[in-house]
């Protein structure tokens, strides 16, 4: 018999647990998204339906990251879509309006939380799976190769438009005085002049998600290891910026110095979803090198 508990338990915060998470699989409100995937550099496919196919969280859904909820039109790489292209595609996989999503993937949490963004940014409630798939697997939890096939709903998009942040916006922000916080690797933020794609936005603070997220775990970093983080960053954790907006290369790994900064009660504005490959193919745009924002 399918449950028809209400999802009241849901924990504060952007993350549910692995026991949460095994706990709720019978609830019809909970839609689960498998959006395990690559790097761009790699080689082998970037999303990884093959794996999907062999086993799963029972339930889930598979989202490709760099095609599903993305604008595929647009010049800039991995824009979030449209508002009506979202909604459709939300529909599809089953996700209503009043549902909770729960992402996982299997790369530090990356493409599972900027899908959970996503799913915020159009007005729905999302959390992010800790451990994902890698600690679920390593605790013996139920898993599937059965393909379940999504009963197509409603889904509406209601936009939270500071949660998105274009160039233009970007740009007022730094005049007012806004913080960015870039969520890119340190050899790359710090890079150095004539390295393609390295350096970063002028006054940028460092915050990479390979420290926010345990790669062999899929753990996120304990509250107190992300504060000291922040605080080495340059970030005023008692006293956080005005505005502070995440950003990294093409705005997904941004969404994991959101939520990780989230945990630690310090509130993020918004993601830059041009971010660094947007900034950077101008090159009247100034870029900063070394580690100093």
């Amino acid at each position: 018999m399918v449950s028809t508990r209400s999802i009241s338990d849901t924990p504060e915060g952007p993350l549910v647990s692995t026991t949460w998470l095994e706990a709720n699989l019978d609830n019809p409100r909970v839609r689960v998204l498998d959006v395990r995937g690559r790097h761009p550099s790699s080689s082998l496919p970037h999303a990884k339906y093959a794996e999907f196919l062999e086993a799963h969280v029972p339930g889930a859904a598979f989202v490709d990251w760099e095609h599903d909820f993305v604008a595929c039109d647009d010049p800039v790489p991995v824009q979030v879509a449209s508002p009506r292209a979202f909604a459709r595609r939300a529909g599809t996989l089953g996700v209503g309006d009043d549902d909770l999503v729960v992402t996982y993937d299997d790369y530090y949490g990356i493409f599972a939380a900027r899908v959970a963004w996503a799913f915020r940014l159009y007005g729905a409630e999302s959390r992010v799976l800790d451990g994902g798939w890698t600690t679920w697997r390593e605790e013996g939890r139920p898993v599937s190769a059965q393909l379940t096939q999504p009963v197509p709903t409603r889904f509406e998009a209601r936009l939270r438009p500071r949660l998105r942040r274009t160039l233009p916006e970007v740009e007022q922000a730094l005049e007012g005085g806004a913080m960015l916080v870039d969520a890119r690797p340190r050899h790359v933020f710090i890079g150095e002049p004539g390295t393609p794609n390295t350096g970063h936005i002028p006054g940028a603070r460092c915050l990479p998600y390979q420290e926010l997220v345990d790669g062999a775990t899929g753990l996120w970093a304990a509250p107190a290891a992300v504060a000291r983080l922040a605080r080495d960053a340059g970030i005023d954790c008692d006293r956080p910026p005005g505005e502070l907006i995440a950003t990294c290369g093409s705005g997904v790994s941004a969404t994991v110095a959101l939520l990780a900064l989230e945990r630690i009660g310090v509130h993020c504005d918004g993601v830059y979803d041009g971010s660094f490959n947007e900034w950077n193919a101008d090159p009247a745009r100034a870029l900063a090198f070394g580690a100093a924002g």
